[in-house]
């Protein structure tokens, strides 16, 4: 019987490993096809897998995303088992564009002066082994505009929003095996030379592990850098319970023509801004996205309390 039933290799794996018949199972995988949660649930005492939900035969739509099991040779892939990270990252994010109807709001920034002032800063401080990245001023930019525009800086609660007295920017990090955006709390309190030492410390507790859930927990908003991998633009996905999260993409030479009529030269980023549309709309977003364009075309501010 069970090989007259559709059965997924590393299923029928499983099964070979624990001595069960594979007759016994009712496949929760598509088309009644048996999978490998059917096999691990007889391990924990689960019993036969109940049926999968089937799709009305009047409707068009799946009961659920295609197996790719069901397409491709057994021996012609690596099956790469998610650890507890990759599990939630995927819930949460599924979650987060299922539920929050996300916009997009994308722009230039011209960042010349910023990169002027940046380099200027990093010569004084080469002596002590300290530099500033172009993410650590982003980061402060972004508090101060958070802190003008405080309509951005919120969280949709159902029946209420929430707007944040404090900065709390969550900062993306790539580890080998999935993201994290440890947070810099009250960043609008912070100079930029105070974010670059907090940022390079949670970075170094993230790729060890050793993050508290208080340093990645929450947050206000998120900002996430690619420019430093060639990325000219993208969009991201808002990490809840915050309500916006900003991507930043490298930096590009642009010229233009002076009012003179000289050609010349200018440094930007494109930045998109995605938005959850039930707590902030597209003229506050763009409201946002001006102030921090103000902030990085002078830079100075940034070094201000």
């Amino acid at each position: 019987m069970a090989d007259r039933i559709a059965i997924s290799p590393l299923a029928r794996k499983l099964a070979e490993d624990k001595g069960i018949d594979l007759s016994t199972l009712v496949g929760s995988g598509p088309g009644g096809r048996i999978i490998k949660r059917d096999v691990e649930g007889l391990g924990q005492g689960a019993g036969t897998s109940p049926a999968a939900p089937q799709a009305s035969p009047n409707s068009d739509r799946p009961a659920s995303l295609p197996d790719p099991h069901l397409y491709a040779d057994a021996n012609q892939y690596d099956t790469l088992e998610l650890n507890p990270m990759q599990r939630a990252i995927a819930q949460r994010l599924t979650l987060a564009k299922q539920t929050m109807p996300h916009f997009y709001l994308t722009r230039r920034v011209e960042v010349s002066a910023l990169l002027a002032l940046r380099q200027k800063i990093n010569d004084a401080l080469a002596t002590r082994g300290e530099k500033l990245s172009v993410n650590d001023f982003i980061i402060r930019a972004v508090a101060l505009a958070l802190i003008d525009e405080p309509d951005v800086n919120v969280s949709f609660a159902d029946t209420e929003i929430l707007r944040h007295h404090h900065a709390d920017i969550g900062v993306a990090v790539a580890l080998p095996d999935g993201l994290i955006t440890p947070i810099i709390r009250k960043a609008e309190t912070k100079s930029v030379q105070q974010i670059a030492t907090e940022v390079k410390k949670l970075a170094t507790k993230a790729a060890d592990r050793r993050l508290k859930p208080n340093e990645y927990e929450g947050g206000s908003f998120s900002v996430s850098n690619l420019g430093m991998f060639h990325i000219d633009s993208f969009t991201a996905v808002i990490n809840p319970p915050q309500a916006a999260i900003l991507a930043v993409g490298t930096t590009q030479e642009r010229l233009y023509r002076s009012p003179e009529g000289d050609i010349l030269a200018a440094q930007d980023i494109q930045v998109t801004l995605s938005c959850d549309h039930r707590a902030i709309n597209g003229a506050v977003g763009a409201r946002f996205l001006q102030t921090l364009a103000d902030y990085c075309h002078h830079p100075h501010l940034l070094m201000f309390d």
